[in-house]
């Protein structure tokens, strides 16, 4: 399947949380507790992405299918929105940026899982990694959950390196273990 990737707007919102959900409750079954993901809630998550879209600091990009150029086979059901990624300088510099080197950060990669395995993710990825290396950041983060090997092995088919920084993060109070990827955008051309 082709994507035609764009940078979100503030429109866009609702769908990236729709996604945002989908996604979580089906690639974090069984690595978080099912109560939370039972309680993710949609809108709230559409109103966190209206308020990261508004602030300028996130680039937000979405992969959509490409419209087809003459009707093809049929190809099942398909998403509205495969994927979305979003990137931005390094939240926490005293831990995560390298001394001297802009460093950013990919905050968030989710797919729709009607999309899995059909390029979305590595299409709103490499956008963002390209993105980061033209905004200028030679360094790159992300932080990933320890008890997740898909999410751990698309980033190092991606070029993302293991640091073998652990960290215990929190979401809604539930202790989740992560660590940490890098990688060196590319510069841009020219």
């Amino acid at each position: 399947m082709d994507w035609a990737v764009r940078p979100a707007v503030g429109a866009d919102a609702a769908a990236i949380g729709v996604l945002h959900v989908r996604a979580w409750r089906h690639s974090y079954r069984g690595i978080v507790p099912d109560e939370m993901l039972a309680g993710l809630d949609p809108v709230e998550s559409a109103g966190r992405w209206v308020e990261h879209l508004s602030t300028g600091r996130y680039g937000v990009f979405l992969a959509e299918p490409a419209p087809e150029p003459a009707p093809g086979p049929d190809r099942g059901e398909a998403p509205g929105l495969g994927a979305f990624c979003a990137v931005g300088p390094v939240r926490d510099e005293a831990r995560d940026a390298r001394p001297g080197v802009r460093t950013g950060e990919l905050y968030a990669l989710y797919a729709d899982p009607l999309a899995l395995g059909r390029g979305a993710g590595p299409a709103v990825h490499d956008t963002g990694v390209v993105h980061l290396g033209a905004l200028g950041f030679r360094h790159a983060v992300l932080w990933v959950l320890s008890a997740n090997p898909r999410a751990r092995a698309f980033y190092a088919g991606h070029g993302w390196r293991r640091d073998d920084l652990p960290e215990r993060s929190y979401h809604d109070g539930v202790p989740m273990p992560v660590v940490r990827y890098s990688c060196r955008p590319p510069e841009p051309a020219g």
